[in-house]
């Protein structure tokens, strides 16, 4: 029941103890602005009877401190005769410090000579007074710091001081008033105020106390008599609920279990229907579903005439997420994809999951390429958003493939195969991108497959060779190395280009198998080259699969001893992008192989995204100052900026640079001038073979240019 004589003894006594106090704050405000006023009033009308008397006196000591240093304001003997001049004047007066102070903030005299010279520029008492303003500052002795006045409380008032009354102010004064008997009193007041008025208060609680405890006991007296009806009332409504339920216990049992049992079974079948046709990971359709949904859209669009299309979209570089976080990251990053897919897809539309990192959407009734475009670039926008998967920031970029009936075919089967073929087209056009599908893309496929089998055959054979581009110390002139770079001969004669073969070595996987043969045929030509040129070294580019590899540090440890050739001789070279994709495993990885002793550079440096604070970290020697920067540099002075920094960055790291694509004499003499370690460019020599560069090493032959097929 509602306590009412406790609620209102409580409120009763926090209510007199608040208002008391606030009549106190209140009163002590009122009290202490008026001491304020007044004292203020006080130390004007004091500061003008000693400006009055004592202008003659401190003007000269103003003028000639302008000239003087702090040290030597406080040694003049006009300081003691104005002290005794302002003592007299203060004589049975409360002030108990007075200080005039220069227009620049320089305290001429002061009653307390330790304080002469000192600064006050920027306190807000004096700054106001210079402007002409008169103003005063209360300190009480709780707030006073450690000093002669720690135990009083001080008026301070600063007044500007005016040698007429319409010229400009010319010092200011500041006095120090002792205040603490009129604190002191106010106090006093204050408690008295207080008590009074707490007195009052009480007198009329007790009075108040009496009616409410008289009202107390009535409505007592009142709940218990209606605590009584209320029981009974309950007894009777409970027995009447026992018979009630006595009676519907068993038809209520039957019921229950009943229904369990047609449940379970619509159950049952529900789930097995959907487990056919939906995907188990992400609830999408699946492969089942959608050919049914793509044949009914087809019927559809084919008795409207209208169009139909299909997206294949698949997503970039996913199996990089399952390798560095493994599967259940993975699948939880598909199920997050699946929901933002199907956030704005339209009820005629379908969202399915055929397997792995492959969705279709169906996209039914539009108007032409255009509709198909917007959807694309939509769903490629919504994925391009970060995904927070368990404290991990994770990218999907997805490529897409666009197959429009009844253009592109006019069966599920053949929109499915074009859609797919287009897809392939965006990922080989840069990924994260749509293309549409044309019959060309069939020709691009046959080839990619074409290539990708002769690869595999290349591989068996043995049939790729390795070039060398020499690499020279810019100081000295000397070779000092070489970088391996992997040529692919032809029927025809000419050599397949790199960017030509390489994607769909890395496509594949292949690029690792053909790594590690690139490994071991560079040590071996190394060593030989070292038979004669001990200081010869050799720079091989590692991929990012290859890097990724769990037996990377084995592979490289077998091609060191397999040819005898020294760890230090043997240089890996990196790209940002490879380094910044998992840092902290790129980390451990570059530690083991500096234990090894093989010297390690990043390749291309500048070009990727990398920062310093993670350059620190890498157990790196060489830094290869990308050739887009060395391109340009005897012309364009933002590119001479960054090299420039790049050199003195490196140095100051205690890391080599290398310069790429060093392709004249102005280029070598600008990076000579910048104190740049080595070079490598058509300057120094083409690509060549392994018989061209030892010719070149002993000086036999000079560099040849090297045809690269289109």
């Amino acid at each position: 029941m509602f306590r009412l004589l406790r609620y209102f003894s409580i409120t009763s006594f926090v209510s007199i103890v608040i208002v008391a106090a606030l009549l106190g704050f209140a009163y002590r405000q009122i009290a202490v602005g008026a001491l304020v006023d007044s004292g203020e009033a006080n130390n004007t009308a004091l500061a003008k009877v000693l400006a009055n008397s004592l202008w003659p006196t401190v003007s000269p000591m103003l003028n000639a401190s302008e000239a003087l240093r702090r040290e030597e304001l406080g040694g003049r003997d006009e300081n003691a005769r104005l002290a005794s001049a302002v003592a007299e004047h203060l004589q049975g007066l409360s002030v108990v410090k007075v200080r005039f102070f220069d227009m620049r903030g320089r305290t001429v005299f002061s009653t307390d000579p330790g304080e002469i010279g000192m600064e006050v520029s920027g306190i807000a008492g004096y700054e106001a007074a210079r402007d002409g303003k008169v103003t005063s500052d209360l300190v009480l002795h709780d707030q006073a710091a450690d000093g002669p006045a720690a135990d009083r409380d001080i008026l301070s008032t600063y007044i500007p001081v005016r040698p007429a009354p319409s010229s400009p102010v010319a010092a200011v004064f500041e006095l120090h008033d002792d205040v603490t008997p009129f604190i002191i009193r106010i106090g006093e007041t204050i408690r008295q105020v207080v008590l009074v008025f707490a007195s009052i208060m009480l007198v009329l609680y007790a009075a108040l106390y009496a009616i409410v405890r008289h009202a107390d006991r009535v409505m007592r007296r009142q709940y218990r008599e209606l605590e009584v009806a209320a029981k009974a009332l309950r007894h009777a409504q409970d027995s009447l609920e026992r018979r009630v339920k006595a009676r519907t216990i068993d038809l209520a049992r039957a019921n229950a279990v009943l229904k369990g049992e047609i449940a379970e079974r619509q159950l049952a079948d529900q789930r097995v229907v959907y487990m056919a046709h939906h995907d188990a990971l992400t609830g999408l359709p699946n492969r089942t579903l959608l050919t049914d949904r793509l044949r009914q859209a087809i019927a559809r669009a084919d008795r409207r005439g209208g169009r139909l299309a299909v997206l294949f979209l698949d997503l970039d570089r996913f199996k990089n997420v399952n390798d560095s976080f493994g599967h259940a990251i993975g699948d939880l990053l598909l199920t997050q994809v699946a929901e933002r897919l199907t956030v704005s897809r339209r009820d005629e539309d379908t969202v399915a999951r055929l397997g792995g990192d492959e969705f279709v959407i169906s996209i039914a009734d539009v108007s032409g390429p255009a509709d198909a475009e917007a959807a694309a670039a939509r769903v490629l926008s919504d994925l391009a958003r970060p995904f927070m998967i368990s404290g991990h920031e994770l990218h999907a970029d997805g490529s897409i493939g666009i197959a429009l009936y009844p253009h592109d075919g006019d069966t599920v089967d053949i929109l499915m195969r074009n859609a797919d073929t287009a897809m392939y087209h965006a990922k080989e056009s840069g990924r994260a991108n749509y293309q549409f599908f044309s019959a060309q893309m069939t020709e691009r496929v046959s080839r990619r497959l074409s290539t990708e089998t002769s690869l595999r055959r290349a591989l068996e054979r043995n049939e790729f060779c390795l070039y060398y581009q020499p690499q020279v110390d810019l100081g000295t002139g000397r070779i000092i190395g070489a970088e391996a770079l992997l040529r692919w001969p032809q029927e025809d004669g000419f050599l397949m280009s790199p960017n030509d073969f390489i994607p769909i070595a890395e496509d594949t996987g292949l690029i690792v198998p053909l790594g590690e043969w690139v490994l071991i045929e560079a040590c071996a030509q190394a060593q030989a080259w070292r038979e004669r040129h001990p200081d010869v070294r050799v720079s091989v580019n590692l991929s990012a699969r290859q890097f990724r590899q769990k037996n990377l540090i084995g592979s490289i440890e077998q091609a060191l001893n397999a040819t005898q050739l020294d760890p230090g001789a043997l240089e890996l070279e990196l790209t940002e992008g490879i380094l910044m994709h998992n840092v902290e495993e790129a980390a451990q990885t570059l530690a083991r192989l500096d234990e090894l002793g093989v010297r390690l550079a990043i390749d291309d440096f500048g070009t990727g995204y990398s920062s310093l604070a993670y350059l620190k970290r890498f157990a790196i020697h060489v830094l290869k100052i990308d050739r887009s920067f060395v391109r340009d540099i005897g012309s364009d002075s933002d590119d001479a900026a960054i090299v420039t920094a790049i050199v003195a960055m490196a140095r100051s790291l205690n890391l080599r640079v290398t310069a790429e694509g060093v392709e004249n004499e102005v280029q070598a003499t600008f990076l000579r001038s910048l104190r740049c370690d080595a070079a490598q460019g058509f300057q120094f020599g083409r690509p060549m073979t392994a018989k061209e560069f030892d010719a070149l090493l002993d000086g036999e032959a000079k560099p040849r240019a090297v045809r690269i097929a289109a």
